[in-house]
């Protein structure tokens, strides 16, 4: 699986379950706090669930979004959805293992693989929740694209074309996360909206006796391009936790690259040792690589920034909810940018001290 343009039109084209129909009034029951009526919803994807053949991953996918509605609105409205309706569970855990993934729907389904127009799937119906689900449906792939642009430069020569040419697409593939979150910035109010109306639903579900995280953005493969870039060889024990986390609501590719690069020399100290070993002679093409990777940690700080204050504002308050929905509390996010802004420090320094651009 890759979120690649056709597969996730697949997914979200698809509707094996009749959800369509079924969850028409998802958004009244919502308003009116209908549980009983969310419990026949649910009920009523469970049969499907158990009769449809459901023998293509986007198929899976697809029964996991639509089954995930209910049961996070049933969460919402304090019911937890498997004690209402104990025959969801073994359904859960067939399509969550059947693709490689939590048993529970996932900011992926929510956003990458939910359909557009008329059957986008949605909890309020409200347009700024369309301005959220917009930002992972275009945010989600644009992570992926530069997981993959970076993922063949450890074992590469930092001099080499290719080198820079990678990191530099990896930037320009981030261009529409930046663009989604300064959307979300300008359109939706973090407290009045994300965390008063939308949060509620994004609540923790328990399948199998164990409590899974609701659908997040920070569930998105940032932590894959951070991996790459300036974290593999990194030994910050919030980072790790927070990363091994994660890994766990992603793709299965996801978590193959992550243990095939963990511990690898980054990209950033790989620069840093190159740049320290050619002395006063730094060959352009060097030059040119660690430009584009002091550029594409620049972007992940101007993300982070805004991401924090968000954040911030959205956690303010004197609301129920502390921390995201993957848990990581405004602190947590602080703590990432640091690590991000020290560690474009640590190559600009020595790029600045061999003749690139400086800041």
């Amino acid at each position: 699986m890759r979120l690649g343009e056709t597969f996730c039109r697949q997914v979200a084209d698809a509707d094996p379950l009749g959800a369509d129909r079924v969850l028409a009034p998802l958004v009244a029951l919502n308003e009116r706090a209908d549980r009983r009526g969310l419990v026949a919803v649910l009920a009523e994807l469970v049969a499907a669930a158990e009769h449809a053949p459901l023998t293509g991953t986007a198929d899976r996918l697809a029964a996991l979004r639509d089954l995930g509605m209910p049961a996070d609105s049933l969460r919402r409205h304090g019911v937890e959805p498997l004690a209402a309706l104990p025959a969801a569970e073994p359904v859960l855990r067939r399509l969550g293992g059947s693709v490689g993934m939590v048993p529970r729907d996932t900011v992926l389904h929510y956003g990458a693989w939910n359909p557009s127009g008329a059957r986008q799937r949605m909890y309020t119906g409200a347009a700024e929740e369309n301005v959220l689900i917009h930002s992972v449906r275009v945010g989600a792939p644009a992570v992926e694209r530069a997981v993959l642009a970076l993922a063949p430069l450890p074992g590469l020569d930092p001099a080499a074309p290719e080198y820079a040419a990678a990191l530099t697409g990896a930037r320009t593939q981030l261009a529409p996360l930046i663009e989604a979150i300064g959307a979300v910035a300008a359109q939706v109010p973090p407290a009045a909206f994300f965390t008063a109306r939308l949060r509620p639903y994004m609540q923790e579900i328990r399948v199998g006796g164990r409590a899974y995280c609701g659908p997040a953005a920070a569930h998105l493969p940032l932590h894959l391009v951070d991996q790459l870039l300036w974290a593999g060889d990194r030994t910050d024990p919030v980072h790790q936790q927070l990363r091994a986390e994660l890994l766990e609501y992603g793709l299965p590719e996801w978590r193959r690259l992550h243990r095939a690069r963990e511990g690898r020399e980054s990209v950033v100290s790989a620069l840093v040792r190159a740049l320290r070993a050619a002395g006063e002679q730094v060959p352009a093409a060097l030059l040119r690589s660690a430009g584009a990777a002091a550029e594409l940690l620049r972007t992940l700080v101007v993300f982070r920034g805004r991401h924090l204050r968000l954040v911030r504002e959205g956690y303010a308050g004197d609301g129920p909810f502390r921390a995201g929905s993957a848990g990581a509390a405004p602190a947590v996010v602080r703590h990432l940018l640091d690590l991000t802004r020290e560690r474009e420090r640590r190559l600009v320094g020595p790029l600045s001290a061999a003749g690139g651009p400086r800041r």
